[in-house]
């Protein structure tokens, strides 16, 4: 992913800016360059990065709101493929789940019952 660090500033100056984000497991800095875009959606946008130094791998999703931008991120063990399949997988409905808990909760052989 390229980025451009001139942005237009107070009277048409333009202003640069630098992020420096660490590794949350080994606090080394982050190569933007193994940055991945998984999906962008109106005002938001869900990243892929992967720690060059200890092989960790974080998800974002950064959002224009209101009041500024909002980063929200986790650490994962999931590939980027991982990642791509799941976010393209068919959602789980509640009654889904309910049913799951119900059929767990009446028959001692549930895992039995898997296979």
């Amino acid at each position: 992913m390229k980025t451009n660090n001139n942005f237009p500033g107070k009277f048409g100056r333009v202003e640069r800016f630098k992020i420096d984000a660490k590794c949350p497991v080994c606090g080394s800095l982050y190569d933007f360059g193994r940055l991945d875009v998984i999906q962008e959606e109106e005002g938001a946008t869900l990243m892929y990065i992967k720690c060059s130094v200890c092989q960790s791998a974080a998800l974002s999703v950064i959002a224009l709101g209101a009041f500024g931008l909002k980063v929200a991120s986790a650490v994962t063990d999931l590939e980027r493929d991982e990642v791509m399949h799941f976010q393209e997988g068919k959602s789980v409905k509640t009654e889904e789940v309910l049913e799951l808990h119900e059929m767990m909760d009446n028959s001692r052989s549930f895992l039995n019952s898997l296979d």
